[in-house]
């Protein structure tokens, strides 16, 4: 957006260039503006540690290395977002951008001046106009990278850009897309994005959007248009939801190139998931499952142990439920819950934003990993899970975690009466 513009753009990514984050001539040569774009604040894995002492450790030796040259420094992207205040500060940005930041990168690379100088501060993005019909051009150079470090890698490509209606109340999608209304790709513009890719000589696409059925009918448009273009070895993915997902639907996947159908009910336990505020229930998996059976679809189901008053019994229901529905190859099993700030969750722990910038879970009894072991079929206890669940055992020891302070189902089954 910004080349088309007429502004010259340097876009620099450490996979391409790891020499970067140490090399930093670059800055000197006579740069406006350097906006940093921060996707992910941590792993959201409890093995793993925060990226947050790395960003401050970059921007501080590369604003250092700029000499006090005169530079707008802009931070921004999905991970940004959460945290803008608290990253602005430490960071030492001149502005941070929550949401969506083209529109208003674009207007703030069209008057530099009009910001030089003034005190930092936070300001929220708008949804992008062009969006609709815009076509990406991805770089082949770029691509290679990406694909060369994992085979099994895929592309990304946005289908719409709308607020997730689910409600998972461990969820900040809608804080950080700031867009109720939303919008979808023009399909032409959609089927060109994916042909540029494949011309490039990539086959495996990843569709971003947050929900990709959340809107069937538009969905159903997309599959049919994949299908409908016929690329040889294209094979796609993306995150669905069971609801809603008809047989039409499933027809429709089948034969598109679609590798996996990825669905997270986080839990199969019909309390539990109506606690993390899922807008479906076990029926609805068991007709996906069932729907997917019939048209050769290869469904993956993707759960996290450790939500708010996880118990026993609510872990032996949902491994219950795996053990009687469930082929070997189609479990995803994380444990703990990252709580984030803007959402449900981060408000039923009564956390501040502050304090979780450091990662923080759902407090949990730490016999859920032993409830899993005595509760789930030995089939699914691979290696990789084995090695998972060990890992989130330590580093439950070293995270801070956090206890809900009332029950968000609770609350919900409340307004319900009273209505």
């Amino acid at each position: 957006m910004l080349q088309s513009d007429g502004h010259e753009v340097e876009i620099i990514d450490f996979c391409q260039r790891p020499d970067l984050q140490t090399d930093h001539a670059w800055i000197r040569t006579g740069w406006d503006v350097v906006g940093l774009t921060i996707r992910n604040i941590d792993p959201i894995d409890i093995a793993c540690e925060s990226h947050v002492p790395h960003y401050l450790e970059y921007t501080r030796n590369l604003q250092d290395a700029a000499d006090g040259a005169d530079i707008l420094w802009v931070g921004g992207g999905p991970g940004f977002s959460l945290f803008a205040a608290e990253l602005t500060e430490a960071m030492r940005l001149s502005i941070g951008v929550v949401g969506p930041g083209e529109t208003l990168m674009s207007r703030i690379c069209a008057d530099v001046g009009a910001h030089a100088g003034s005190p930092s501060r936070v300001m929220t993005g708008a949804p992008d106009p062009r969006f609709e019909t815009r076509v990406m051009q991805y770089s082949p150079e770029l691509m290679e990278v990406y694909t060369a470090r994992d085979p099994s890698a895929m592309i990304g490509v946005e289908t719409r850009r709308k607020s997730c209606y689910q409600g998972c109340t461990y969820c900040p999608y809608a804080h950080i897309t700031q867009d109720d209304g939303g919008t979808c790709r023009a399909i032409p513009s959609l089927i060109e994005e994916i042909r540029g890719i494949y011309d490039a000589g990539f086959r495996r696409i990843f569709f971003t959007d947050g929900i990709f059925n959340a809107e069937l009918r538009f969905a159903k448009q997309v599959v049919a248009a994949v299908k409908a273009e016929a690329l040889p070895g294209l094979q796609w993915s993306a995150y669905f939801t069971p609801k809603p997902f008809d047989d039409e639907f499933a027809e429709l996947l089948s034969g598109s190139g679609n590798d996996t159908v990825i669905v997270s009910p986080d839990s199969l336990d019909p309390a539990m998931m109506n606690e993390i505020g899922k807008s479906f229930d076990v029926r609805h998996v068991r007709r996906f499952l069932d729907s997917c059976r019939a048209h050769a679809l290869n469904p993956r189901v993707s759960l996290v142990i450790g939500g708010p008053f996880e118990s026993e019994q609510t872990v032996a229901n949902t491994m219950a439920f795996v053990n009687d529905h469930l082929r070997d190859n189609e479990l995803a099993l994380n444990v703990g819950y990252r709580v984030l700030p803007e959402t449900a969750m981060g408000r039923q722990t009564g956390a501040t934003t502050a304090e979780l910038l450091e990662p923080t879970f759902m407090e949990m009894d730490p016999q859920v990993f032993q409830w899993i072991f005595d509760h789930l079929d030995s089939r699914f206890l691979t290696t990789e899970l084995m090695l998972n669940i060990t890992a989130a055992k330590h580093g439950l020891k070293r995270r801070n975690t956090v206890k809900p302070k009332f029950s968000v189902a609770r609350k919900r089954q409340m307004r319900l009466t009273v209505a």
